[in-house]
């Protein structure tokens, strides 16, 4: 209920209601939405104009007060009634409490501070039970966004519970929002007119807005406000609480309650498209993003040299290594957050044994439990990435060791390869590192011991040995991912650099890792019998 209280007066005697609008309603919170003069046309009112509280003469023709009470108590969410009466008649006054009416007057002498008092007592009791049912329909809804049922929905429905237009705002947060905030959000400009919003907690990071409107003769302005609402809500978020990284989805517009559950998943499916936008951002659906996976393979390399690195104990390259895939993310690919998350979590398991001086250590135990929980929470890419790149910037400060003195060119140039070796060539890499190529190629010889060439086509080989083993795909399509498109040519180059055909070498590692299956079975069973 808003803070003004509407009131429909129901009276078929002009002077009666010329009487009671004579009253200084407006200054104690009430407004006379509408005036009727009989039952059956106060029936129209309540349907049309939602009062919260109907002030009706008893006697009246076509249909008196007793016969409205009882209909209007027949209705999901019926207002509250005040009898009137010109006599002494407490028959009917008693007969009409039983029916539910909330309070009666008499007319004879009715003062004004009598009426406002009875209306105040009203109020009062409305407010009460509305903050009640709020309560309870918070709980149902909770329920019918966790585990939709029929039940629930019927649950609703008695508790009076039905819009004929609403929409969702989703947030999700990384980390617990405190509840007092988001109360003092909701209570910021909470209801406009027949439209408000009631917030739901789903689950400690997640909250839910749920707008809508009570207009009978549809709302054409209703979007409209929604957008505006979720704004505000954007902009409190931003300024007053203290978040930096949450996400906001904005559903769709619905018009039946048994939807609630489908809009809650589109909300969860928008928070999660916000990944790669910046943090607060409001996302709606036209405005998703089509997830595209990190090439697999791509990264088994990227983690392969990280691998080695880590045991060169050599934190420069092992930082830039680390740069150069946290420099794909949201630019070149847009993984879905979960392949995201789980790359992190991998390069983080390498850098665990990584070799740091004895007074590093603990520090670096706090940085790396710190970068984890970020990694397991956080709700955008631009956060993980800063988080990484953190990290990177700590790996710097560890010099190499005398194998780690590769000229930062030819470095950047191994790193570039490992990432895009199936389409990299001699000039581009040159130029990426800004040398001519002629000096690049006789720097690269001198540093790696080989050709670009040479080096490339080893890189591109052990990347098809990984495929051939780890996968099923055809050797054709091993041979255009590797960066090597004539299946014949490619054949011809991995039998010279494993003395086997790609068949061959694919049929010896699975017979070889079968009998290492066998021979480990067979070593349990003997364990087991010696004890």
């Amino acid at each position: 209920m808003s803070q003004t209280v509407k009131l429909l007066l129901v009276d078929d005697e002009p002077l009666a209601l010329r009487r009671i609008r004579s009253f200084g309603l407006a200054a104690h919170g009430f407004e006379i939405v509408g005036e009727a003069e009989n039952g059956v046309q106060a029936l129209q009112y309540v349907e049309r104009l939602k009062p919260d509280i109907v002030i009706t003469d008893i006697g009246m023709p076509v249909m008196d007060g007793l016969e409205l009470l009882q209909q209007i108590q027949q209705q999901p969410s019926p207002p509250k009634v005040v009898l009137l009466t010109c006599y002494e008649d407490f028959g009917k006054v008693q007969r009409a409490l039983r029916f539910g009416a909330g309070d009666y007057l008499t007319k004879v002498m009715l003062s004004e501070e009598e009426f406002v008092g009875v209306l105040q007592r009203t109020a009062a009791s409305i407010r009460k039970e509305h903050m009640e049912n709020e309560l309870l329909v918070r709980v149902l809804l909770q329920e019918l966004l966790l585990s939709p049922s029929e039940q629930v929905l019927m649950n609703l429905k008695q508790a009076g519970f039905a819009h004929d237009i609403y929409a969702i705002t989703l947030i999700r947060t990384a980390r617990r929002m405190q509840e007092e905030w988001m109360e003092e959000l909701a209570d910021a400009g909470r209801s406009e007119n027949q439209r408000s919003y009631i917030l739901i907690r789903v689950t400690p990071d997640i909250w839910c807005f749920y707008c809508y409107s009570i207009a009978r003769e549809g709302d054409t302005s209703f979007y409209s406000w929604y957008n505006s609402t979720c704004s505000r809500i954007g902009d409190w978020l931003r300024n007053n609480g203290g978040m930096e990284d949450y996400a906001i989805g904005a559903s769709g517009v619905y018009r039946r309650l048994s939807d609630l559950p489908g809009a809650y998943q589109q909300g969860l499916a928008l928070c999660d498209a916000g990944f790669y936008a910046d943090p607060g951002e409001m996302i709606r659906k036209e405005e998703r993003i089509e997830f595209a996976a990190f090439p697999p393979e791509r990264f088994r390399i990227i983690l392969a040299a990280i691998t080695s690195t880590v045991g060169c104990k050599d934190g420069e390259e092992l930082a830039a290594q680390i740069q150069a895939w946290s420099d794909l993310i949201g630019t070149v690919f847009y993984p879905a957050p979960s392949q995201v998350r789980q790359m992190a979590l991998a390069i983080l398991s390498q850098l665990e044994s990584f070799e740091w001086e004895h007074q590093e250590e603990a520090g670096m135990n706090k940085l790396l439990a710190r970068f984890k929980q970020t990694v397991d929470s956080t709700l955008h890419a631009s956060i993980l990435i800063r988080e990484m790149r953190g990290l990177a910037s700590v790996l710097m400060k560890r010099q190499p060791n005398a194998s780690g003195s590769m000229r930062k060119e030819i470095k950047e140039a191994t790193r570039w390869i490992a990432v895009d070796f199936a389409h990299i060539d001699l000039t581009e890499t040159a130029k990426r590192v800004n040398l001519s190529p002629s000096w690049f190629a006789a720097l690269f010889r001198m540093e790696t011991g080989k050709s670009f060439h040479d080096y490339v086509q080893e890189v591109r080989l052990n990347q098809a040995k990984e495929l051939l083993r780890g996968s099923d795909l055809k050797v054709y399509e091993i041979a255009e991912q590797v960066g090597i498109p004539n299946s014949r040519y490619f054949s011809r180059l991995f039998s010279e650099f494993t003395s086997s055909t790609p068949l061959d070498y694919r049929k010896n590692e699975r017979v070889n890792r079968a009998d290492d299956r066998a021979e480990n079975t067979l070593n349990r069973k003997e364990r087991r019998g010696i004890q």
